[in-house]
């Protein structure tokens, strides 16, 4: 019996992928409520931003996330951040949940950056 081979070209294909600096990086945010605060664990391996609103209030509120590096609070990579419930946008004594937007920043021009893409959390309070 002969051993199959496999296609290379998918693995090249997936290796381009992961090289693309302005495609969406991997990873993920965990997110858990310990009240009176959210916390924010970055398991990316790059920097992660954050916006955090009341679900009610996310459904009638327009935002737009940030895109300057040096302005934008970011959490490193295995960086546990806490986002105190007063800190979250619309939140008031009573909230039942919310969202936690987001993304890391890649080159979109010369030092300009953009979102990979926008990723969400619902979160319980």
């Amino acid at each position: 019996m002969s051993k199959m081979k496999r296609p290379i070209t998918s693995i090249l294909v997936l290796c381009l992928a992961c090289g693309n600096p302005t495609g969406p990086i991997g990873g993920r945010l965990a997110v858990r409520a310990a009240p009176p605060l959210l916390e924010l664990t970055n398991q990316s391996p790059a920097p992660v931003y954050t916006f955090t609103i009341e679900r009610q209030t996310a459904a009638y509120t327009d935002w737009a996330p940030c895109t300057d590096a040096a302005r934008c609070a970011a959490i490193k990579t295995g960086v546990t951040a806490s986002v105190p419930y007063t800190q979250i946008a619309g939140y008031a004594p009573g909230a039942r949940e919310a969202i936690v937007y987001w993304w890391h920043l890649v080159p979109s021009g010369q030092a300009t950056f953009r979102p990979d893409s926008l990723r969400a959390i619902v979160v319980t309070l």
